[in-house]
């Protein structure tokens, strides 16, 4: 995190920056591994909940930015100012495209331009751009646009888009049914041997937790596929909250009760959100060029 720091203090650029944000959250991390020997009286590196207690840490970073970014708007002076960063990279000759398109459209965002915001537009569009290259992102990008095309052409043949929701949900419900029918299996022996009793006796706490919390964003996904067939854009709306649901809620329980599952779940559904979040933006960016 020193590092981080320093890159910041001393270093111009969205490069920087970039490295900035990259080894400050590696140091984050190894910080919060070490949560199990501050939490607990005998600094049990392998305390159970630690794994959870970290993964809420992170869900509630995401949240608070969230909560910063739609609370309160941007202001004129903030639009201008992340302008001038990505001005910044011409004065280094590293301006990309994607780069001036950005602060291009945040000045393009300002209500009232004056000679300031005029000034700057002309500025950042004169200002030479490094030749577009197909980066890593970018290619993954445009394979998982045309993998979304490809299904939408052969969706009367494999189902299209209704695959992927049943193996979201076939995923998520699946290993909970599995990390709750182990449970359930010992709790059933408890019950005969009489250590036990009751319905709720069966099971504990944390998975009937983990229960509820994987029924609500399965909801989701099955308004999804019901609604798919009205509206596709609606469709994806639903899925991506249940997706997101899954991400922020579920998975805190799941880590509770199996890393290994949790980790594993959390890649396929990070996956899915990131595949969903394409496909939305493309959706909205044809939306908009067939209402124009």
């Amino acid at each position: 995190m020193a590092v981080a720091l320093l890159l910041c203090l001393s270093f111009l650029g969205n490069r920087a920056r970039l490295w900035a944000a990259l080894l400050g959250g590696i140091g984050f991390g190894f910080f919060i591994d070490e949560i199990g020997k501050f939490i607990t009286r005998d600094n049990d590196y392998f305390f159970q909940p630690s794994i959870a207690l970290i993964y809420i840490t992170f869900v509630l970073i995401y949240l608070a930015f969230r909560d910063l970014q739609l609370r309160r708007g941007v202001s004129r002076e903030e639009y201008l100012v992340n302008a001038v960063h990505d001005l910044e990279e011409a004065v280094i000759n590293d301006l990309q495209p994607e780069e001036r398109t950005r602060a291009l459209r945040y000045l393009g965002a300002i209500a009232e331009k004056d000679d300031l915001t005029l000034g700057l537009a002309a500025l950042i569009e004169r200002a030479s751009v490094l030749p577009r290259t197909d980066g890593l992102l970018r290619r993954i990008r445009r394979y998982v646009v045309d993998g979304y095309l490809t299904v939408l052409a052969r969706a009367n043949r494999f189902g299209g888009l209704i695959t992927l929701f049943i193996l979201q949900l076939a995923i998520n419900a699946g290993t909970v049914a599995l990390i709750v029918a182990g449970q359930l299996s010992e709790g059933i022996v408890a019950e005969v041997s009489g250590q036990r009793s009751g319905m709720f006796g069966l099971l504990p706490t944390s998975d009937w937790l983990l229960i509820v919390s994987t029924l609500i964003p399965s909801v989701f996904v099955v308004v999804a596929l019901l609604a798919l067939r009205r509206s596709r854009m609606t469709a994806l709306h639903f899925f991506h909250r249940g997706v997101l649901l899954s991400i922020l809620f579920t998975e805190v329980f799941m880590f509770y009760r199996n890393q290994a599952a949790a980790l594993v779940v959390l890649a396929f559904n990070l996956f899915s959100w990131a595949c969903i979040n394409v496909v939305l933006t493309h959706e909205s960016r044809v939306g908009v060029r067939t209402s124009v």
